[in-house]
């Protein structure tokens, strides 16, 4: 069956071979089997819905992805995410109050393992022991690994630990949701920072969620870098139809928090007292 896959926006993890489209049909577009369509955020899919009506005579046209709070199936390597990215278990079994996961994916469930070297699982260390061991065991023969999906900082042990040092790692992503998370981000870093560089050991910052101020986002972002990590703002979104109404907090304030915490070059300038969150910085900055 031949299947054109088509996406409302193109990301970092978007498919790029022949049969993968972002957008409207081009001219001389060949006819398919089936026209999936992958919505990743749920602001997607009012043009989800017109790529529809676009794609209707190309082929069967189905809706899914995340954004369209589907629950997903098995994983296919290639099909829906870029060549190398993998996910290897759906779900997380923690309730945390601003994620959709365990609300659409539900607790955690292993899938067949393939080969890949950028690990997207929601929480993977949620599996069962034999489970982490087989994608471990499978990273040992990756180059550049990454854990672009994060790593539970309260799952962190020795153990999982010496089999991050086995590998060849480009980065490790912990995440750092909410001010009582503190003292547990702090335990993981203190096992892993010996072993790796802060540019391969990364930290999801929370910032923007109901309740923050831009104060105590600076903060939680500075105490990321102290823990000996590379913070990277992640900004709170409701998962809502259009973009901007996403976002809790509208203030331009906030647009250049995150711009300033999501590049290095800017961050390592801010942590030297060069610069402060209140000065726009362009990206291309040294």
């Amino acid at each position: 069956m031949k299947i054109a896959r088509v996406f409302p926006r193109k990301t970092s993890m978007s498919p790029i071979d022949e049969d993968v489209y972002f957008g409207l049909p081009p001219f001389g577009c060949p006819k398919y089997d089936d026209v999936h369509i992958s919505v990743t955020f749920t602001w997607d899919n009012i043009k989800a819905d017109y790529l529809a009506r676009g794609w209707g005579g190309y082929g069967k046209v189905r809706i899914g992805g995340p954004g369209r709070m589907t629950i997903p199936g098995e994983f296919t390597t290639g099909l829906y995410l870029r060549k190398g990215v993998v996910i290897t278990s759906r779900g997380c079994p923690n309730r945390c109050n601003f994620c959709l996961v365990p609300r659409v994916e539900g607790g955690i469930r292993e899938l067949k393992i393939h080969e890949g070297n950028n690990i997207a699982d929601n929480n993977l260390l949620a599996c069962s022991k034999g489970h982490i061991n087989k994608v471990f065991k499978m990273l040992r023969g990756q180059k550049a690994v990454r854990f672009s999906g994060g790593l539970e900082a309260g799952r962190i042990t020795d153990e999982i630990v010496a089999q991050l040092r086995d590998l060849s790692i480009k980065f490790i992503f912990l995440a750092y949701d909410r001010e009582q998370d503190k003292e547990v981000v702090q335990k993981a870093t203190d096992k892993i920072r010996k072993h790796f560089t802060r540019e391969q050991l990364r930290c999801y910052v929370l910032i923007g969620n109901f309740g923050d101020t831009l104060e105590k986002a600076e903060i939680r972002l500075r105490e990321a870098w102290e823990m000996g990590t590379m913070p990277f703002a992640m900004r709170y979104r409701k998962p809502v139809g259009v973009f901007g109404d996403s976002f809790v907090f509208r203030q331009r304030a906030w647009n250049l928090l995150q711009h300033n915490w999501t590049r290095p070059a800017i961050i390592k300038e801010i942590m030297r007292g060069s610069i402060n969150r209140n000065r726009p910085v362009t990206a291309g900055r040294k």
